[in-house]
């Protein structure tokens, strides 16, 4: 453990990461490690990130099956129609989309704002879906990327 490392309750040892100014841990959810990174603010200080982080990790299976829920409404209309491999290829339910989806890192900003970025389960032919939660616990965001 270096001088900038950090313990969070419900986390364990945050290590400081220099060349990404952020803090970076895991995190089981369901049986599976899944990274989590806090961001510094404008002052280097992460303590916003970690009053987050403390209180959003008691209820973090919860706010993950609730981002894939919020994907799907978002997104499964879009796989459906435009990105079907071919035409032997059945549009999928809102739960089979779900089930494609797997939660690989949580990031979580000085602003509050969490984002969950999912390995997409080739639904959209290897990019990561991202969806972002605000200070309030409101879904405001969900995207490919990459």
């Amino acid at each position: 453990m270096n001088d900038r490392d950090l313990e969070c309750p419900g986390i364990g040892t945050l290590r400081y990461e220099k060349e990404y100014d952020w803090y970076k841990g895991k995190l089981k959810i369901q049986q599976s490690d899944i990274s989590i990174q806090l961001s510094t603010d404008a002052e280097n200080s992460v303590a916003s990130a970690l009053k987050r982080a403390s209180n959003f990790v008691g209820e973090v299976e919860n706010y993950a099956r609730l981002a894939k829920e919020y994907a799907a409404e978002c997104l499964l209309q879009i796989k459906n129609e435009n990105w079907i491999d071919d035409e032997d290829e059945e549009p999928l339910t809102p739960e089979q989309f779900q089930q494609r989806m797997t939660l690989e890192s949580i990031s979580i900003d000085a602003d509050g704002e969490v984002s969950f970025y999912h390995n997409d389960g080739d639904l959209f032919w290897g990019h990561c879906i991202l969806v972002t939660m605000n200070s309030e616990n409101l879904f405001i965001g969900a995207e490919t990327a990459g």
